[in-house]
């Protein structure tokens, strides 16, 4: 085994570089058969708003590391100081903790499973997962799972959503009277849209590109939607605009909301950014009136509610030492199962070339006694001759090993 995690997160980069190494979903198999090409087998990618970790087994770290650089256009000396890489055990403790959101921007959080089951299939899909890693994933998900069902480490309501009707109530007082658009229609846009709707706003839209997928959205929720094109003549109407779409490019623009703000007289506007790369120009934030946050902006309002996940961090961690423990006692078992089925086949070769000369012996006359003795004797030969070689052949510092070994298999007596 040789399993190997190369990545950065929001621990080891700022947002200006993580949007650089987001990769669509509809260009993940293509890089991945990019990677194998380069003969970097076993692979996958995660890529979520947080982190980039490219997940393979093999040698080839340094082809990834340069690979990485070379497929986001950036040197690597400017990008290695933001990576980290994970090997074996150190790999699978960080996978544990990734998919139990142990080591998730927002403590405990839950999304980042779904994103790792989806990377898995993705690989499997692209032809770049094999067996190992399917291990892997598979074994991945079930620690998550146990973690999640025997530790309180998704217990707190603390969220990006709840965050963000804090900031809400900070700025307009009653969440009642605030008018609110959601920008993309995606699972993350869902749930706060959800949450948000449990406060009765006075009014919520869902603009997307997509008109039938915005409004099955908005009818789940009691909503309104629109077409993404029309935002820049309606967003002076809303109080709080929370943007989450899978752009490569801003699509709210600085002369969006100076015309907004305009508009509204300068009434103030919370401008709520999810996306990775980024959907608000950055700009923005600089303007009167406007209140800007970016996802790790309110993860750091959120982390400071979690202190009662804390005490269930420890639990985890001893749920990963036993998964970990038990994958690599699973993978020690099968390639002690390879060996041991090739030891037996060549013992099995050996007897059975004994067999037929004992019977040669037996049709030229020779006595019972006579074929017995010789079978038992070039059979018994057969089975030493290669651990006498071992022995008679090695290194004085390999010597008591190798007998120590034998001594272990053959259940040898001093």
């Amino acid at each position: 085994m040789d399993l190997n995690i190369i990545g950065l997160n929001h621990k080891t980069a700022p947002l200006s570089l993580r949007e650089r190494f987001v990769f669509p979903s509809d260009q993940i198999s293509n890089a991945l058969l990019d990677l194998k090409n380069k003969k970097v087998t076993q692979v996958a990618i995660l890529s979520t708003c947080n982190r980039t970790e490219i997940y393979f087994n093999g040698p080839k770290i340094k082809t990834v590391y340069q690979w990485l650089a070379d497929y986001h256009h950036i040197k690597l000396i400017k990008l290695k100081k933001h990576l980290y890489h994970f090997n074996n055990k150190d790999a699978l403790n960080h996978a544990y903790r990734v998919a139990s959101g142990l080591d998730s921007m927002i403590l405990g959080e839950t999304q980042i499973l779904g994103q790792m089951k989806q990377a898995s299939k993705i690989s499997e899909y692209a032809g770049t997962q094999g067996k190992f890693l399917s291990h892997f994933f598979q074994t991945v998900f079930e620690a998550a799972k146990e973690i999640r069902s025997k530790t309180n480490i998704g217990a707190s309501n603390t969220t990006i959503a709840s965050s963000i009707i804090s900031l809400a109530k900070k700025i307009f007082g009653d969440v009642q009277k605030t008018k609110i658009i959601f920008v993309g229609a995606g699972e993350m846009t869902e749930l706060i849209a959800k949450y948000f709707n449990s406060h009765q706003p006075k009014k919520i839209t869902i603009a997307n590109r997509s008109i039938l997928r915005g409004r099955n959205l908005a009818k789940k929720i009691g909503g309104e939607a629109c077409l993404l094109g029309e935002i820049n003549d309606k967003l002076n109407d809303y109080d709080v605009v929370i943007s989450c779409t899978g752009s490569q490019l801003p699509v709210i623009g600085l002369g969006m909301i100076e015309r907004a703000i305009k508009i509204r007289k300068h009434k103030p506007m919370l401008l709520i950014d999810l996306a990775i790369p980024r959907d608000i120009e950055s700009e923005t934030s600089k303007l009167n009136d406007i209140f800007l946050y970016t996802l790790d902006e309110l993860a750091e309002i959120a982390q400071k509610g979690i202190d009662n996940r804390l005490g269930a961090v420890n639990d985890a961690q001893v749920i990963i030492a036993k998964k970990i423990n038990s994958f690599y006692q699973k993978n020690k078992q099968k390639k002690a199962s390879l060996s041991i089925i090739s030891l037996r086949n060549q013992f099995e070769e050996s007897r059975l070339k004994e067999i037929d000369k004992a019977k040669k012996q037996l049709k030229s006359g020779k006595t019972i006694d006579e074929i017995l003795e010789s079978f038992s004797n070039n059979l018994s030969n057969k089975f030493l001759h290669h651990p006498t070689k071992a022995l008679n052949e090695s290194a004085e510092n390999e010597t008591k090993e190798i007998s120590e070994l034998l001594k272990k298999i053959y259940n040898l007596k001093e």
